[in-house]
């Protein structure tokens, strides 16, 4: 179900954005005249030609942007999930007793950025609970000591998968914040506002066809600032990437049973 805030930026963008373009149309039109808005429509043709290529470069590149970071963070969350499953893959070539200890704080780790970390980065925070159950991953690496060459190698095998699981999580952690500037929201809705409004200078014959014209720029413009929002804050937004990558790991784990590799 959609949520309150889905639905208050679907209603403003692609509903009441259109309705009070067109609405500013017919008022221009009845305020400055037809014939007088007609005299001038090749100066104004030309300026709003300018005006339309520089907002739809910008518009654009915002969006490609948005979207960019929005796949970033989630294969980051794949990525992840990619490390904890190998971690768990690489520990069956230990002592029994670090490999079932090595099991059941992978498992921790995973519930605990499922149930706790992800819900937390709605909020724009870490858990700190599941960086407590990174650290005990390390703690145990530390302590273990490898009793021959082929114990060592598959070590130092996961101590870099354990690294790149640390630098993975912080990337996650840091896509949850990225976010459109202020300013750059600024310089959207304004030129925005200048390039639906531009519409309303011309003097077409057709006052109907002319408001119809300007509710679907209006209606393209609010589509694409819909997706902006919605791409933007990809942990929090209103379209955020979500943990079935790490769900999926907790399944395997299921499947694969407390001595077996997944």
């Amino acid at each position: 179900m959609p949520s309150l805030e889905t639905l208050m930026w679907t209603l403003l963008l692609v509903v009441v954005l259109p309705i009070a373009a067109m609405a500013g149309s017919f008022l221009v039109r009845r305020i400055a005249g037809a014939e007088v808005l007609a005299r001038h429509n090749d100066v104004a043709g030309f300026i709003y030609a300018v005006v339309g290529v520089l907002y739809a470069v910008l518009l654009g590149f915002t969006a490609i942007i948005v979207w960019e970071q929005f796949q970033r963070a989630q294969e980051v969350a794949e990525l992840e999930a990619n490390e904890v499953a190998d971690l768990y893959r690489d520990s069956r070539v230990f002592p029994a007793e670090v490999r079932d200890r090595l099991a059941a704080q992978l498992r921790e780790y995973a519930r605990l950025v499922v149930e706790e970390e992800w819900p937390a980065m709605v909020e724009g925070r870490p858990s700190p609970e599941t960086w407590a159950a990174y650290e005990a991953l390390w703690r145990t690496y530390h302590e273990f000591r490898p009793a021959d060459e082929h114990e060592r190698l598959w070590y130092e095998e996961s101590v870099g998968r354990l690294n790149q699981l640390g630098d993975q999580r912080r990337d996650r952690l840091l896509s949850g914040g990225a976010e459109v500037p202020a300013i750059m929201w600024a310089v959207l809705l304004g030129a925005g506002a200048v390039t639906i409004a531009f519409s309303f200078l011309f003097g077409s014959p057709n006052p109907r066809g002319q408001a119809l014209m300007t509710g679907a720029l209006a209606l393209t413009i609010g589509v694409v600032l819909l997706s902006i929002v919605a791409l933007d804050h990809p942990f929090r937004g209103m379209a955020r990437v979500g943990p079935e990558a790490l769900e999926q790991v907790q399944m395997i784990f299921d499947q694969a049973g407390p001595g077996s590799s997944p």
